[in-house]
């Protein structure tokens, strides 16, 4: 044993004290269950051992072995026993390996640099395989203990953060990892949502049931899903769902969350990869934003849907404009749902009539109607430009909330 594994060997039980003292300091989870003397002794105990075993494993050139990565489970089956989160637990790993490596730099000065170098290729390599056997080890407790919704939040923002311990509570909830995903964001108007944290569990926990993807209350009006994309057919961030039977299933998907939600709701989407969701959602959030609110969703808008009313809720100058059009429409009979009818119909006067049951020369009317209010004919290329994107505007409840605001 060399005389930086001596020095450490030495300084375990003062180590261990600090960083005892560390976890008590910055984890409540800890200054908590550590109010306990028994639970102190056994945390003060356990972090003594670990570095005595680190610099014997070194000091011996080998690896841990199958009983002491099951010690190291057995404490972080009692962290989750004792009711400490996966964030908690996740903490304490990397306030671990940044009070072993401030240990082992404070020993280091004048060392061996070939003893010190040995030391952190297997402090790298040990730790890896400890800090597993613990995550693991205490995800399958709560396994045992947590409800599936807070377990299925969890892994939603273990993915949407690129979190390592990913993987193993996808396992225990036996979802399947992609390499790309959809994010869409299920919006519903503010002080809508009035439900309590039970029923919003409920609502993750059967969705998931059905439909094994990942959801998260992001805000208390938004719900966020990662559904499962195909990498090789995306176009951009942000593009629609490639394909028809894609674009059936997040339908049933979204129709799902709503009709449970009974209200209003706005669809936003976006797709990028696994690496980069946090960003994704940022996109898809932005989309839903501006997302007309239907009660039966019709549309999964994307970044390509509502590019031009996604650039006008960012320039006032503009969003004025169109505001006083649609106050101009709102005098109208039914101009605004009319204009929806006869955009999502392609223009075509006969599918447009037929979806209002009106006549076609009352749709006829209303269309005339619509040019001597706003000066823009529904048909013209600068009509559709601005009349499309000024009903979405009305649709997603965009100015509406904004009233209600002042």
């Amino acid at each position: 044993m060399g005389d930086l594994l001596r020095l450490l060997m030495k300084r375990s039980d003062a180590n261990a004290r600090a960083e005892v003292s560390v976890y008590m300091r910055e984890l409540p989870d800890y200054r908590e269950a550590a109010s306990d003397p028994r639970v102190y002794a056994e945390t003060l105990d356990y972090a003594v051992w670990f570095r005595r075993r680190t610099v014997e494993c070194v000091s011996e050139d080998r690896a841990l072995v199958a009983g002491e990565l099951s010690l190291i489970g057995g404490i972080g089956r009692q962290r989750a026993r004792q009711g400490f989160s996966l964030n908690t637990a996740q903490r304490v790993l990397t306030l671990h390996a940044n009070q072993m490596l401030r240990e082992i730099y404070d020993a280091a000065d004048g060392q061996d640099a070939q003893e010190l170098l040995h030391l952190m290729a297997s402090f790298g390599t040990q730790g890896t395989r400890g800090t597993a056997a613990y995550l693991q080890a205490h995800m399958d407790e709560q396994h045992l203990r947590l409800s599936v919704a807070t377990r299925v939040r969890a892994l939603a923002q273990l993915l949407l953060t690129g979190d390592a311990a990913a993987p193993g509570l996808a396992v225990s909830l036996g979802v399947d990892l992609h390499d790309h995903y959809l994010v869409v964001i299920v919006r519903m108007p503010g002080q809508a949502l009035c439900r309590t944290g039970a029923a919003q569990d409920e609502l993750i926990a059967s969705v998931f049931k059905e439909h094994l993807v990942p959801l998260s209350w992001q805000r208390p009006d938004e719900l966020l899903a990662l559904v499962p994309h195909d990498g090789s057919v995306l176009v951009s961030p942000g593009s629609s769902p490639p394909t028809a039977s894609c674009g059936d299933r997040l339908l049933r998907l979204v129709r799902e969350i709503v009709e449970r939600m009974d209200r209003p709701c706005a669809v936003g989407t976006a797709a990028g990869p696994a690496c980069d969701l946090a960003r994704t959602a940022e996109l898809a959030r932005r989309v839903a934003h501006v997302a007309p609110l239907e009660t039966t969703p019709r549309t999964l808008s994307g970044v390509a849907d509502v590019f031009a009313e996604l650039a006008a809720a960012q320039l006032p100058e503009v969003d004025r404009r169109l505001r006083e059009i649609a106050r101009r429409l709102a005098t109208g009979p039914d101009l605004v749902t009319t204009l929806d009818a006869y955009y999502r119909a392609d223009m075509n006067r006969l599918l447009t009539a037929a979806a209002l049951t009106i006549h076609p020369r009352t749709l006829d009317y209303r269309l005339q109607r619509v040019r001597a209010l706003s000066g823009l004919d529904p048909s013209s290329v600068r009509g559709v430009r601005v009349l499309s994107t000024t009903i979405t505007r009305v649709l997603s409840g965009a100015w509406t909330q904004e009233s209600r605001g002042s």
